[in-house]
């Protein structure tokens, strides 16, 4: 678990009204700004990175397991220490001395030259792991920088080796590094084996947050990684994984419109390492882009489901509103392999309740849903589903897409889009706790817009019925303009114009401040039961 530390008085401040058009074209802009930004580790090989001071066992030992064991070829390179001259450096050796390895090379140089000779690099060709001593983490990059032992290196991981170090073993390990000093410290180039991020060390102990975030807060574009003692952060391509006996804590910085925050991971903590990097390019966009508008469907229909089991009313409802027996309907699955089942199986309804052609198309890229035959497909379409269980996955994959907007143009033309569980709450305009990080924030930026098919409202799913989750009534304080809507299992909303009906088993929910004072009202409506989103309030039965 992540837990938030507020650096911040107020995470969402001065919200902008903006016109209709102006909304989507700010979206589709920052969608794909932050669909470029990057933050990843090696794709192959793993970095351990340790913070420095006494380090627990099992982090060298990690460095040693993923080598190989006691096949691990390891070469530890001790030029960051003062000690690498003297016979005193067996001191430091001594544990890579007593392990079970096939092959220990200790490799020093203080000459550029020496580091790109054959017989120099010629224990990382074979090696299977590195481990950088601490020490001064300039006399690294100043030696070895640009040379041919960098290269190998770099190789090492390509075949999937593993790299660690400790203390200035860990500040190289990023493509922008602490070189030294204080707050106002001297930045220069790292071995880039880490892209995305900075990392800083001695975190906790030596009190470093103010310099870590003046760092970033130059560089707002990077995730800050700042790792204390006793503690080493795992990266495996994308994920990141927290070792050892204290906390990385992954910092934000300052921009324009936001105050910075520091988030703490401790040991046993996950976190996806492009997802921090959306995060950091989505806090240097604008704020302000929750619209004070009016949830309302201009054209078309939506037929949005809470969970994964669709109400055979809200198939034929679909089904009709995409041509009846003309039918022709897409299904977007977002959820891989792992759902063909249960995509036959929605496939199969839709076919039941009359429609003339039903296909299904996997999108788990950015590539695939702007790929001219998955849109031919869609295009194709009167109606499109969406089928996901996590909305950061229709964010990350679909957001700002040609597919959105195709969808968008089947609104249009008078068709209908559908969708559960995730593929439900992506209509909203705002996504409640859709990050796949967790942190204790309602919103997490880059992660806190969905389609916005049904404009100013913010979707979730209820287990209980008539009931909403903590987070969606703290959202409705901090954003009184924005509609909460719970919807329970088995339970469809459709919305056409301004009203929507429920059809199902259970309730839909809706929390709306209409007075714009402090109280909010809270409608429960069950199959059946009509509501006016510009009344607020629900229909009698037969208007």
């Amino acid at each position: 678990m992540i837990c938030h530390i507020r650096l911040d008085r107020v995470f969402w401040s001065g919200l902008t009204v903006l016109a209709t058009f102006a909304v989507q074209d700010a979206r589709e802009c920052r969608s794909q700004e932050w669909a470029e930004a990057h933050a990843r580790g090696p794709d192959k090989g793993s970095l351990v990175i340790c913070g420095g001071g006494i380090l627990p066992e099992e982090l060298r030992g990690k460095v040693a397991e993923l080598a190989g064991g006691e096949r691990a070829k390891i070469v530890v390179i001790s030029t960051a220490s003062v000690t690498a001259d003297s016979p005193e450096i067996e001191t430091y050796v001594a544990w890579w001395r007593k392990q079970s390895l096939a092959e220990l090379t200790i490799l020093h140089t203080r000459s550029r030259d020496e580091a790109d000779r054959e017989n120099f690099v010629e224990p990382l060709q074979r090696a299977t792991g590195v481990w950088f001593m601490g020490g001064n983490q300039a006399w690294l990059i100043d030696t070895y920088s640009g040379t041919r032992t960098e290269m190998e290196m770099h190789k090492l991981l390509e075949r999937g080796g593993v790299i660690g170090g400790t203390s200035a073993g860990a500040a190289v390990m990023s493509k922008l590094m602490i070189r030294r000093g204080g707050i106002q410290c001297e930045l220069g180039r790292g071995f880039g084996f880490l892209d995305g991020a900075v990392v800083d060390q001695h975190f906790v102990r030596r009190q470093r947050t103010e310099r870590l975030l003046n760092v970033i807060e130059q560089h707002p574009q990077l995730v800050g990684l700042g790792i204390d003692e006793g503690t080493a952060l795992l990266v495996q391509g994308r994920k990141l994984s927290v070792l050892g006996e204290s906390e990385v804590r992954v910092c934000f910085a300052r921009t324009d419109t936001r105050e910075p925050t520091v988030d703490s991971m401790r040991r046993g903590a996950e976190a996806d390492l492009r997802v921090l990097g959306r995060i950091a390019a989505a806090r240097r966009q604008p704020q302000g882009l929750i619209a004070a508008m009016k949830p309302q469907v201009l054209d078309g229909t939506l037929v949005i489901v809470g969970g994964n089991h669709v109400p055979a009313e809200a198939t034929q409802r679909f089904v009709a509103a995409a041509g009846g027996k003309n039918a022709t309907v897409t299904v977007v699955s977002l959820d891989g392999d792992d759902a063909e089942d249960g995509d036959n199986e929605l496939m199969e309804h839709f076919r039941r309740a009359g429609a003339k052609a039903v296909q299904c198309v996997q999108v788990t890229s950015r590539k695939q849903a702007d790929d001219p035959r998955i849109i031919a497909s869609l295009k194709s379409a009167k109606g499109i589903w969406l089928r996901g269980d996590r909305p950061h996955k229709f964010v990350e994959s679909c957001l700002g897409t040609v597919a959105e907007k195709i969808c968008r143009d089947c609104l249009k033309d008078g068709g209908v889009i559908g969708g559960t569980a995730a593929g439900g709450l992506m209509h909203g305009e705002v996504l409640v706790n859709a990050s796949p990080v967790a942190m204790k924030r309602v919103l997490v930026e880059g992660y806190d817009r969905g389609f916005g098919f049904l404009p100013g409202v913010a979707i979730t799913s209820t287990s209980q019925p008539g009931d909403l989750p903590d987070e969606m009534t703290q959202l409705q304080r901090e954003h009184p303009q924005v509609v909460g809507l719970g919807i329970g299992d088995s339970t469809a909303m459709i919305v056409r114009g301004h009203v929507m009906e429920v059809v199902g088993t259970n309730q839909v929910t809706v929390l709306s401040n209409h007075t714009g004072t402090d109280l909010a009202t809270l409608s429960r409506l069950n199959a059946g039961d009509r509501y006016d989103f510009n009344d607020r309030s629900q229909l009698e039965a037969g208007k």
